[in-house]
């Protein structure tokens, strides 16, 4: 039976050096050549995504959470956040002293600071760990200042002396925005992601899926983070990786070898991608 695998990007196949592994690749290649379909689900939006990862077979994107979903040339769904909601948050991010990047499908609006969490990688424990030197250059591109009108989603800082917490994030925007901590691991201080409510990478797996013709029970999903939880929830196989996020690690079907040891080369094999459909 064909299969639909959904793989989230840092983390599960993208190391923190921004590295996929030949095993993974050569797995991808392997699924799709035997007839089952690979998607990207990542919470990075377009312009995040690097030019060799479209050398890889993959059969569609869902990005920024699943605030965009594309098949082919097919646009599935896009949704944002709009300027009232970008307004609200603004005002909660000077109030708190957190320092944010609004990404939007062709655009990036940074706070002064936000950038330098990735340019002082490997130089500060408040910054990403590991070596995101391809990511700024990827990014800088589509970086400009000001504020959006709308945007697909936000991901802020807050650093150990800011006066709010990822908590009190959520209880003042949480019914009406989706709020959960960052995919990028910190040291210290807190990441947090911000999006459409009820907008999230297991809506969007489901209109890909309704988009083939299949049933969630074909789906196996992969990911590390508080972003996949919804995914693997609904899919018929959901996979977390030694390391992943305590939720996942609760709910998974099967817990892979970690990002180091090709944890999703691994869970390919065992769950029968690796042969033909």
């Amino acid at each position: 039976m064909r299969k639909f695998a959904f793989l989230d990007l840092d983390g599960t196949i993208i190391d923190h050096n921004q590295v996929i592994s030949s095993k993974v690749k050569e797995a991808i290649t392997t699924a799709t050549a035997n007839g089952h379909k690979v998607f990207i689900a990542t919470g990075r939006s377009y312009p995040e995504l690097y030019p060799f990862l479209f050398s890889l077979p993959f059969s569609g994107l869902i990005t920024a959470n699943g605030a965009y979903v594309e098949v082919g040339e097919q646009v599935l769904s896009s949704h944002s956040i709009d300027q009232d909601g970008i307004c609200e948050w603004m005002g909660y991010f000077r109030r708190s002293g957190a320092s944010w990047l609004w990404q939007c499908r062709d655009h990036f609006y940074p706070s002064e600071t936000f950038l330098d969490f990735f340019r002082l990688s490997g130089k500060s424990e408040r910054a990403a760990s590991g070596d995101w030197s391809a990511y700024l250059e990827q990014i800088m591109p589509y970086v400009t200042n000001g504020t959006p009108s709308s945007a697909e989603k936000c991901v802020f800082y807050l650093s150990p002396e800011a006066s709010s917490s990822v908590e009190e994030a959520h209880s003042l925007f949480g019914d009406r925005y989706m709020v959960i901590p960052g995919s990028v691991r910190v040291r210290a201080g807190e990441m947090v992601e911000v999006g459409v409510k009820g907008v999230n990478k297991g809506s969007a797996m489901r209109e890909v899926l309704h988009h083939f013709g299949a049933d969630p029970s074909q789906a196996l999903a992969i990911g590390d983070s508080a972003n996949d939880f919804e995914m693997l929830q609904e899919a018929g196989i959901g996979i977390t990786l030694e390391g992943g996020a305590n939720k996942l690690l609760e709910m998974a079907d099967w817990v892979a070898p970690s990002i180091a040891e090709d944890g999703v080369a691994v869970a390919f094999e065992r769950f029968g991608l690796l042969n033909p459909s």
